[in-house]
Protein backbone atom coordinates (compact mmCIF):
# COMPACT_ATOMS: atom_id res chain seq x y z
CA UNK A 1 0.00 0.00 0.00
CA UNK A 2 2.92 2.25 0.66
CA UNK A 3 4.51 1.76 -2.93
CA UNK A 4 1.31 2.09 -4.45
CA UNK A 5 0.71 5.30 -2.65
CA UNK A 6 4.42 6.95 -3.78
CA UNK A 7 3.38 5.42 -7.51
CA UNK A 8 0.34 7.84 -7.33
CA UNK A 9 2.10 10.73 -5.55
CA UNK A 10 4.96 10.51 -7.98
CA UNK A 11 2.35 10.25 -10.77
CA UNK A 12 0.06 13.00 -9.87
CA UNK A 13 3.49 15.51 -9.94
CA UNK A 14 4.43 14.37 -13.10
CA UNK A 15 1.13 15.27 -14.62
CA UNK A 16 1.89 18.74 -12.84
CA UNK A 17 4.76 19.19 -14.21
CA UNK A 18 3.37 18.45 -17.72
CA UNK A 19 1.33 21.79 -17.09
CA UNK A 20 3.86 23.59 -15.09
CA UNK A 21 4.18 27.18 -17.18
CA UNK A 22 8.23 27.59 -17.72
CA UNK A 23 9.42 31.48 -18.57
CA UNK A 24 12.59 31.48 -20.57
CA UNK A 25 14.99 34.59 -21.24
CA UNK A 26 17.17 34.49 -23.84
CA UNK A 27 19.85 36.74 -24.14
CA UNK A 28 22.49 36.94 -26.42
CA UNK A 29 25.55 39.25 -27.68
CA UNK A 30 28.42 39.74 -30.19
CA UNK A 31 30.74 42.34 -30.88
CA UNK A 32 33.66 41.54 -32.61
CA UNK A 33 35.52 38.34 -31.34
CA UNK A 34 33.57 38.49 -28.14
CA UNK A 35 30.40 36.53 -27.39
CA UNK A 36 27.66 36.36 -25.17
CA UNK A 37 24.72 33.33 -24.50
CA UNK A 38 22.69 33.56 -21.29
CA UNK A 39 19.86 30.92 -20.75
CA UNK A 40 17.39 31.43 -17.92
CA UNK A 41 14.50 29.00 -16.79
CA UNK A 42 11.91 30.32 -13.96
CA UNK A 43 9.17 28.20 -12.93
CA UNK A 44 6.89 29.86 -10.52
CA UNK A 45 8.92 33.05 -10.35
CA UNK A 46 11.85 30.88 -9.12
CA UNK A 47 15.08 30.60 -11.14
CA UNK A 48 15.41 26.74 -11.71
CA UNK A 49 17.92 26.75 -14.57
CA UNK A 50 20.72 29.09 -15.69
CA UNK A 51 23.46 28.25 -18.69
CA UNK A 52 26.12 30.87 -19.52
CA UNK A 53 28.12 30.57 -22.33
CA UNK A 54 31.21 33.36 -22.68
CA UNK A 55 33.81 33.70 -25.11
CA UNK A 56 36.02 36.86 -24.74
CA UNK A 57 39.82 36.71 -25.48
CA UNK A 58 39.96 33.78 -26.67
CA UNK A 59 38.74 32.17 -24.16
CA UNK A 60 35.63 30.37 -23.42
CA UNK A 61 33.61 29.29 -20.33
CA UNK A 62 30.81 27.74 -19.68
CA UNK A 63 28.44 27.99 -16.69
CA UNK A 64 25.86 25.77 -15.45
CA UNK A 65 23.57 26.16 -12.83
CA UNK A 66 20.35 24.50 -10.96
CA UNK A 67 18.33 26.94 -8.44
CA UNK A 68 21.33 29.26 -8.13
CA UNK A 69 24.17 26.74 -7.26
CA UNK A 70 26.87 25.71 -9.68
CA UNK A 71 26.63 22.41 -10.46
CA UNK A 72 29.65 23.18 -12.98
CA UNK A 73 32.17 25.18 -14.65
CA UNK A 74 33.76 24.39 -18.14
CA UNK A 75 37.79 24.84 -19.05
CA UNK A 76 39.13 26.82 -21.42
CA UNK A 77 38.52 26.08 -25.04
CA UNK A 78 41.96 24.22 -25.31
CA UNK A 79 41.02 21.12 -23.01
CA UNK A 80 37.54 21.05 -24.89
CA UNK A 81 38.86 20.89 -28.02
CA UNK A 82 41.91 18.41 -26.48
CA UNK A 83 38.29 16.13 -25.73
CA UNK A 84 36.96 16.45 -28.99
CA UNK A 85 40.43 14.76 -30.53
CA UNK A 86 40.38 12.51 -27.79
CA UNK A 87 36.43 11.71 -28.84
CA UNK A 88 35.75 11.69 -25.02
CA UNK A 89 33.82 14.59 -25.69
CA UNK A 90 31.04 15.03 -28.61
CA UNK A 91 28.29 17.93 -29.11
CA UNK A 92 25.36 17.92 -31.14
CA UNK A 93 25.59 17.77 -35.09
CA UNK A 94 23.12 19.60 -36.33
CA UNK A 95 23.54 19.68 -40.18
CA UNK A 96 22.21 21.90 -42.60
CA UNK A 97 18.96 19.48 -43.98
CA UNK A 98 17.95 19.54 -40.41
CA UNK A 99 16.91 23.53 -41.34
CA UNK A 100 14.02 22.55 -41.80
CA UNK A 101 13.29 20.26 -38.39
CA UNK A 102 14.54 22.79 -36.45
CA UNK A 103 11.27 25.48 -38.37
CA UNK A 104 9.15 22.31 -37.52
CA UNK A 105 9.93 21.94 -34.26
CA UNK A 106 9.88 25.87 -33.29
CA UNK A 107 6.53 25.20 -34.65
CA UNK A 108 5.29 22.74 -32.60
CA UNK A 109 6.99 24.21 -29.23
CA UNK A 110 5.63 27.27 -29.70
CA UNK A 111 2.02 26.30 -30.14
CA UNK A 112 0.30 28.21 -27.10
CA UNK A 113 3.23 29.97 -26.07
CA UNK A 114 3.17 33.45 -24.71
CA UNK A 115 5.94 36.00 -25.66
CA UNK A 116 6.30 38.82 -23.50
CA UNK A 117 9.50 40.50 -25.08
CA UNK A 118 11.26 39.84 -28.46
CA UNK A 119 13.79 42.49 -29.01
CA UNK A 120 16.85 41.88 -32.14
CA UNK A 121 19.20 44.42 -33.03
CA UNK A 122 22.00 43.83 -35.48
CA UNK A 123 24.60 46.13 -36.91
CA UNK A 124 26.57 44.84 -40.02
CA UNK A 125 28.65 46.71 -42.49
CA UNK A 126 31.68 46.13 -45.39
CA UNK A 127 33.54 48.53 -46.78
CA UNK A 128 32.02 48.35 -49.83
CA UNK A 129 28.70 49.89 -49.28
CA UNK A 130 26.81 48.50 -52.32
CA UNK A 131 27.64 45.40 -50.45
CA UNK A 132 26.39 46.34 -47.64
CA UNK A 133 23.16 47.18 -48.66
CA UNK A 134 22.96 43.97 -50.49
CA UNK A 135 24.24 42.29 -47.00
CA UNK A 136 21.67 44.14 -45.19
CA UNK A 137 18.34 43.38 -47.30
CA UNK A 138 19.54 39.51 -47.22
CA UNK A 139 20.23 39.45 -43.93
CA UNK A 140 16.20 40.76 -43.84
CA UNK A 141 14.54 37.93 -45.35
CA UNK A 142 16.47 35.78 -43.57
CA UNK A 143 15.07 36.89 -40.28
CA UNK A 144 11.77 37.48 -41.61
CA UNK A 145 11.73 33.85 -42.90
CA UNK A 146 12.85 33.19 -38.83
CA UNK A 147 10.41 35.33 -37.53
CA UNK A 148 7.20 34.10 -39.43
CA UNK A 149 7.22 30.55 -37.36
CA UNK A 150 7.06 31.88 -34.12
CA UNK A 151 4.96 35.09 -34.83
CA UNK A 152 1.94 32.86 -36.26
CA UNK A 153 2.25 30.49 -33.71
CA UNK A 154 2.95 32.08 -30.67
CA UNK A 155 1.21 34.73 -28.48
CA UNK A 156 2.67 38.17 -28.51
CA UNK A 157 2.02 40.48 -25.19
CA UNK A 158 3.99 43.15 -27.34
CA UNK A 159 5.40 43.60 -31.24
CA UNK A 160 8.47 42.56 -32.08
CA UNK A 161 11.42 44.69 -32.33
CA UNK A 162 13.75 44.23 -35.24
CA UNK A 163 16.56 46.82 -36.40
CA UNK A 164 18.78 45.93 -38.77
CA UNK A 165 21.66 48.82 -39.31
CA UNK A 166 23.92 48.87 -42.22
CA UNK A 167 27.18 50.51 -41.32
CA UNK A 168 29.20 51.92 -43.91
CA UNK A 169 33.02 52.10 -44.67
CA UNK A 170 33.53 49.06 -41.83
CA UNK A 171 33.79 45.17 -41.57
CA UNK A 172 31.65 44.75 -38.95
CA UNK A 173 29.10 42.21 -37.31
CA UNK A 174 27.59 43.35 -33.64
CA UNK A 175 24.17 41.67 -32.86
CA UNK A 176 21.95 42.08 -29.67
CA UNK A 177 19.26 39.74 -28.99
CA UNK A 178 16.96 39.29 -25.79
CA UNK A 179 13.71 37.19 -25.72
CA UNK A 180 11.36 36.30 -23.35
CA UNK A 181 8.60 33.56 -23.36
CA UNK A 182 6.53 31.42 -21.35
CA UNK A 183 5.92 27.69 -22.57
CA UNK A 184 4.43 24.57 -20.79
CA UNK A 185 6.44 22.22 -19.56
CA UNK A 186 5.41 18.93 -21.09
CA UNK A 187 5.64 21.22 -24.27
CA UNK A 188 9.42 20.86 -24.24
CA UNK A 189 10.05 17.70 -23.15
CA UNK A 190 7.38 15.92 -26.30
CA UNK A 191 8.75 17.80 -28.98
CA UNK A 192 12.41 18.47 -28.04
CA UNK A 193 12.50 14.22 -27.26
CA UNK A 194 10.69 14.01 -31.12
CA UNK A 195 13.65 16.51 -32.24
CA UNK A 196 16.43 14.35 -30.67
CA UNK A 197 14.83 10.79 -32.05
CA UNK A 198 14.52 12.47 -35.78
CA UNK A 199 18.35 13.52 -35.92
CA UNK A 200 19.51 9.94 -34.25
CA UNK A 201 17.47 8.06 -37.05
CA UNK A 202 18.55 10.40 -39.71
Amino acid sequence: MRYLSAVFILLIFLILLYFVPIKIKIKAYKEEKNISLEITTDIFLVNFLTIKIQKENEKEQLDFKIFGIKMYKSEDAQKLNRLNKEKKFSTLDIRYEDFFKIIKLLKDMLKDAIVHKFYLNIKIGLEDAAWTAILSGFLWGIVYQALMPIYNNATFTAAPEVHITPSYGQNMLEGNLICIFKISCGNIIINGIKFVGSLKGR
